[in-house]
């Protein structure tokens, strides 16, 4: 994987820009491209849901963490 780009909330806003690009661009024509392209669009928009989702419990375990104490050990998944 020579081209690694960093896996961040950055880089799913590009990936959905180029998928939006991508839709545009379909050859209307070609109903098994669209099919093709609509089910990619899905499955990126299923990613990013949950990637967002994800986001936002860490900046909310974060915040209360923030707001309660510092002493309280956060699970290390929601270390961020």
């Amino acid at each position: 994987m020579a081209d690694a780009k960093p896996n961040d909330l950055g880089r799913l806003n590009e990936v959905l820009f180029e998928e939006l690009e991508r839709l545009g661009s379909v050859d209307l024509e070609n109903e098994d491209a669209v099919r093709l392209e609509i089910s990619r669009s899905k499955a990126i928009e299923g990613i990013a849901k949950t990637t967002v989702d994800n986001a936002r419990t860490i900046l909310e375990a974060t915040r209360i963490r923030a707001e309660y104490s510092r002493e309280v050990r956060m699970p290390r998944m929601l270390e961020g």
